[in-house]
């Protein structure tokens, strides 16, 4: 079926004519899993909220390495609370009177949800002012610093 507006061209429409973004990309399809975009197309939607469908490998490794903190933390508060410290967080110490293995799972979830929230949401401004990507690259300074003052710590029981 040929386009009125372009019978005069000399190529045929290839174009089925149903548009692709009438509904949302489905997270499971294959465009979702292995789709090309990475950032804004337009210098203009830089400022705008916007999804990608792929993230660069140092935000992957920056999560990895925030999850591994997570989980040092969890051991390491753990290792404190035996030595009579006292969790000050009350959502932590509920899973933390529940024992060790709900506390950590607890913790490995909140942060990995957290993680991914942050992750799909990269592009986002805070504020309108602050990117969100700014944030994932914060939170493992914060979490080496926590540690390093949990390890002098543990050193004084």
């Amino acid at each position: 079926m040929e386009n009125p507006q372009t019978s005069a061209y000399p190529f045929k429409e290839r174009r089925s004519g149903k548009d692709r973004r009438a509904r949302p990309t489905s997270p499971l399809s294959r465009e979702s899993l292995f789709g090309s975009r990475r950032g804004s197309r337009r210098k203009e939607d830089a400022h705008r909220h916007y999804f990608v469908d792929l993230y660069s490998p140092l935000f992957v490794a920056l999560l990895v390495f925030t999850l591994v903190l997570s989980i040092t933390d969890a051991f390491l508060t753990m290792r404190l609370v035996e030595g009579h410290f006292q969790e000050l967080n009350p959502v932590m110490d509920f899973f933390l009177q529940m024992g060790p293995l709900p506390f950590v799972l607890a913790k490995c979830a909140l942060t990995i949800f957290g993680l991914l929230t942050l992750l799909v949401l990269k592009n986002y401004y805070i504020w309108g002012k602050i990117k969100t990507a700014v944030v994932l690259v914060i939170f493992p300074f914060l979490y080496m610093i926590l540690i390093t003052y949990e390890i002098f710590m543990v050193m004084s029981l």
